[in-house]
């Protein structure tokens, strides 16, 4: 049947955790809005200017793919945000790897640094660690954002780091995979909403195909998709070792080793106007009768 496996080591071992919707903070609200050109340098250099206390407010080119084939730092495409930057695309903008280079993930927010990225496409990123996508140890918000073809050795798509805080509204998080504990499309150690979005496709070896909740997470889904997902392990769809709640969610079609919907390692589960229905075989749910609200 497989069992639950934690991530440990300090920073590496956070994963994804939410809040409702955010709007933006006062200094984000008045930063200064810069034009980026179609041009993956320039894009570093704006996130470097942006990269302080005031913020930057960064509108990228609509039909434009930003490729970046040599990474801002080893492991990260984009300079590490520090300060608090807005990224806003659309439409048809796009941040991706090229699929030539080495591996690295896309970005990556440090402790008290603030990201929020509005309307763009996130693709290929790949890493050994934490977030082939989005690495977030401070603030970040995903609104209108597609994350796909993102690879992690934990969190595909986006790892919350404990004490971190993520917002996912109006998103797509789809074939994402990880090699690790898990979370193919997120793990999260911290506080995590996922609101109005779409967790389909991704892949985990281990657990939580699409959403991974370590010990120290929260995570809370409100009117969000968990699809045909996949574990090698337990949870198919969802994973947790934390909270983890469901308001108005559908959970379907996923596949894992037990509990093809949801896997728990706790009684810290709640559905409210969920369904959860139509996993794989042996049970929508594991342990069996030990989340309210699940039927096999």
């Amino acid at each position: 049947m497989g069992s639950f496996a934690r991530v440990t080591g300090g920073a590496a071992a956070a994963v994804l955790a939410g809040a409702m919707p955010v709007t933006a903070s006062p200094a984000q609200a008045s930063a200064r809005v810069v034009r980026v050109p179609c041009d993956s340098a320039a894009l570093a250099a704006a996130i470097t200017a942006a990269n302080n206390p005031a913020g930057g407010v960064l509108r990228l080119a609509p039909r434009c793919v930003y490729t970046i084939t040599t990474p801002a730092t080893a492991t990260t495409a984009l300079p590490v945000i520090t300060g608090a930057v807005t990224l806003v695309g659309g439409p048809g903008t796009t941040i991706r790897r090229d699929p030539a280079a080495v591996a690295f993930r896309i970005l990556d927010v440090a402790a008290g640094g603030s990201l929020s990225v509005i309307g763009i496409a996130i693709f290929n990123g790949n890493t050994a660690g934490l977030g082939g996508g989005v690495q977030n140890a401070g603030r970040l918000v995903l609104s209108r954002t597609t994350l796909s073809g993102n690879g992690a050795g934990n969190g595909g798509a986006v790892a919350n780091i404990a004490g971190a805080r993520a917002t996912i509204s109006r998103s797509v998080l789809s074939a994402n995979a990880t090699t690790g504990v898990g979370g193919g499309g997120v793990i999260n150690s911290g506080v995590m909403t996922i609101f109005a979005s779409a967790l389909l496709l991704n892949t985990a070896p281990t657990n939580g195909g699409g959403v991974n909740t370590q010990v120290s997470g929260t995570t809370q889904l409100i009117r969000t998709s968990v699809d045909r997902n996949t574990s090698g392990g337990l949870g198919g769809g969802i994973s947790n070792l934390g909270t983890t709640t469901l308001n108005r969610s559908v959970v379907r079609f996923n596949r894992g080793s037990s509990g093809g919907g949801i896997a728990t390692g706790n009684t810290n589960i709640l559905l409210s106007r969920s369904v959860v229905r139509n996993n794989n075989i042996p049970n929508n749910c594991s342990p069996a009768n030990t989340i309210p609200g699940c039927v096999d």
